[in-house]
């Protein structure tokens, strides 16, 4: 966990935390995209292992020299709320698993949730965009992240 994730959850004694929408500043946030999209042009991110995907943002984050977290919680997409896991880099969501920045793919999205569409579905419908829709910092109003560091990192041993 980074030194400023951990004050945060000290500070709040496990109170989930809203992660707002914000620009990745430069240099990161550039370089950090850059990376990713060429992570997820060799081997796609996928709603299928959304763990797997928060690890390989670290790792990314970890070669640029930029420390992340792994926070679970929810993300709401505006009348449905999806349990889920994802990378927070300098305090900035980054989730590159669903392209949540189209509006109808957050229609699939709010329909999964419901149960109208299935894992197959779901997972054809986020190969379908490129990285650009994926979250890097910014995200559109209406969603909402809430979460804390996975529990091995607030304990120090992830």
């Amino acid at each position: 966990m980074t030194a400023t994730a951990g004050a945060a959850w000290r500070a709040t004694r496990r109170a989930p935390h809203r992660y707002p929408s914000a620009v990745l500043p430069a240099p990161t946030g550039p370089r950090l995209r850059s990376a990713l999209a060429e992570e997820h042009a060799r081997d796609p991110f996928t709603p299928r292992d959304v763990r797997a995907a928060a690890a390989r943002v670290r790792a990314v984050a970890s070669e640029l020299g930029v420390e992340a977290d792994v926070v679970r919680g929810g993300v709401d997409v505006g009348g449905a709320e999806l349990d889920h896991v994802w990378a927070v880099v300098v305090g900035h969501v980054v989730d590159v698993t669903m392209p949540l920045r189209s509006p109808a793919f957050a229609d699939v999205l709010r329909a999964y949730v419901a149960g109208d569409v299935d894992d197959d579905e779901l997972d054809a419908a986020a190969h379908g965009y490129a990285f650009e829709w994926r979250v890097v910092g910014e995200y559109p109003a209406g969603l909402r992240y809430v979460g804390l560091p996975v529990w091995g990192q607030r304990e120090g041993l992830g």
